[in-house]
């Protein structure tokens, strides 16, 4: 009879990032559609006043998500019911630049941004450009982790590990570690002067994969 055992085996490395990705969301609330609209056009054609100040070339400047819809609320009438009233059309613009570790580069940025009429939330994140660099020995290292608890388990059932029955890939990914996750929501005259961006140091990004393995039992 043949006989076998299956076991996932996973890797872990800890990695330095290398890209900053600052997430920029603009937002504003207009009774009418129109002012919905000019208003759009305004934060974008000032976010990319921004960047050019920043001395960021215009194209590094990327959409994540654009829309406008309508809001609405719900209040009480005078006989205590719920009513649907119409609050005006939301529009939300979320904008992200991509920077390799150069805080300075993101403090221009940011000082730009305060500077200006827009009150944007504002999100900094560290991550690793090319995690697949990793993958080989991450791969290597589950197989490894899979065999040695393959060959604890047959040692316990007094027998031998022999060959390699199947292997199924199951990819765990990773790759990227939140850094400054904040409200930058302030009016300009708030923020006057200069300011500098902290040297942050971003903890390592945990990067894993998973493999499952037959193993056979001799």
């Amino acid at each position: 009879m043949h006989h076998t055992v299956k076991i996932i085996g996973y890797a872990k490395l800890s990695v330095a990032p290398d890209r900053i990705r600052l997430s920029i969301k603009v937002e504003n609330l207009a009774k009418e559609y129109c002012e919905a609209m000019e208003y759009a056009e305004k934060a974008q054609l000032e976010m990319t006043e921004i960047i050019k100040r920043a001395e960021i070339a215009e194209s590094e400047l990327k959409t994540i998500s654009w829309g406008i819809t309508a809001e609405y609320s719900y209040h009480a009438n005078e006989r205590n019911e719920q009513v649907r009233v119409f609050d005006g059309y939301r529009y939300r613009h979320s904008f992200m630049i991509e920077l390799g570790m150069d805080h300075k580069t993101a403090g221009r940025i940011l000082n730009e941004i305060v500077q200006s009429s827009l009150t944007p939330e504002i999100g900094l994140e560290y991550f690793v450009s090319d995690p697949g660099m990793y993958k080989d020995k991450l791969m290597e290292n589950a197989v490894s982790n899979s065999r040695h608890e393959a060959e604890i388990l047959a040692h316990a059932a007094d027998t031998r590990l022999g060959q390699v029955v199947s292997i199924m890939y199951t990819s765990r990914g990773g790759g990227r570690v939140r850094g400054v996750k904040n409200d930058l929501a302030v009016p300009a005259f708030l923020c006057a002067r200069k300011i500098d961006m902290p040297e942050l140091t971003p903890t390592n990004v945990e990067l894993s994969e998973s493999v499952e393995v037959e193993w056979e039992l001799i």
